[in-house]
């Protein structure tokens, strides 16, 4: 039993340090690919000291949420492939590539429209797999007994795709809260409004009956097609009473570009509700 504990030990440390080794960097966070040009760039940056075997490929799916809320991505939506979907469209040169330790490699994500492809917002995910050259380590314990580890470590970002001119927008078509403890749980049912999907933030004010701000959080958020979203409100130091909550839906992001996101007119929507 000892020895068999000794070699959970060494196989989580070494895991561990796997996971900090094999990581890649991506830059930005998702590709926007120019409606003029067709192409997109991802940096890719390996970390590491050890060479990367790095692999690019595109899946179809977005950002959804389940029953409650949560946010899930959906894979499965066929109806939405065929009229949004890149992957039959979308290239990455190279798609396959050894990245050496502490190198760069510019990736170019090229789009090729379709004969009569009509305007519009497309997307899929870029799928960026990477895994030590050398993928097989064996480190030996107790009693003869060895541990190897194979470790790929895979990064999903968005891939976007706008053709001629195109509009986005939201729709609030009902606001709950409910206090839990010190925090108020907020759902939202959102519709998008456009062609394109709605990406931007969402920003949450709990305002005091003198117009006083008295708790606000701000959350990125989407919404590709009607949505339920989920949002968490600090209220550890809000007093009981009476206050109004205001939820504001804007397109922008910290993480993106203004000049990568369609762009539509703020969206606010207030409810009263009370803090025990």
């Amino acid at each position: 039993m000892k020895n068999i504990k000794t070699a959970v030990v060494i196989l989580f440390l070494t895991l561990s340090y796997t996971l900090l080794q094999a990581q890649i960097a991506i830059s930005p966070p998702y590709v926007y690919i120019d409606g003029k040009s067709g192409v997109g760039n991802i940096y890719i940056t390996n970390n590491s000291t050890q060479s990367q075997e790095v692999e690019i490929s595109f899946t179809f799916g977005y950002p959804s949420s389940d029953a409650d809320g949560n946010l899930e991505m959906n894979y499965n939506d066929s109806v939405a492939y065929k009229q949004f979907a890149l992957d039959p469209l979308v290239r990455a040169f190279p798609r396959t590539f050894i990245l050496q330790a502490k190198q760069q490699r510019t990736v170019r994500v090229q789009v090729k429209p379709s004969p009569g492809m009509t305007d519009g917002f497309y997307f899929t995910r870029a799928k960026i797999l990477g895994k030590p050259q050398t993928a097989e380590v064996a480190k030996p314990v107790a009693d003869g007994i060895s541990t190897k580890i194979t470790y790929n470590f895979e990064q999903v970002i968005p891939a976007f795709y706008k053709r001629g001119k195109v509009t986005t927008g939201i729709k609030i078509d009902k606001i709950d809260a409910i206090q839990k403890d010190t925090l108020l749980l907020i759902k939202t049912s959102l519709e998008r409004l456009g062609e394109a999907p709605f990406i931007g933030s969402m920003i949450a004010k709990l305002i005091d009956s003198k117009g006083k701000i008295v708790a606000t959080s701000t959350s990125s958020t989407t919404a590709y097609f009607k949505v339920l979203r989920r949002y968490e409100l600090g209220i550890g130091k809000v007093k009981s009473g009476a206050y109004k909550l205001e939820l504001s839906f804007e397109t922008k992001r910290n993480d993106m570009a203004a000049t990568d996101l369609v762009q539509s007119q703020p969206v606010k929507e207030a409810i009263d509700i009370s803090i025990k």
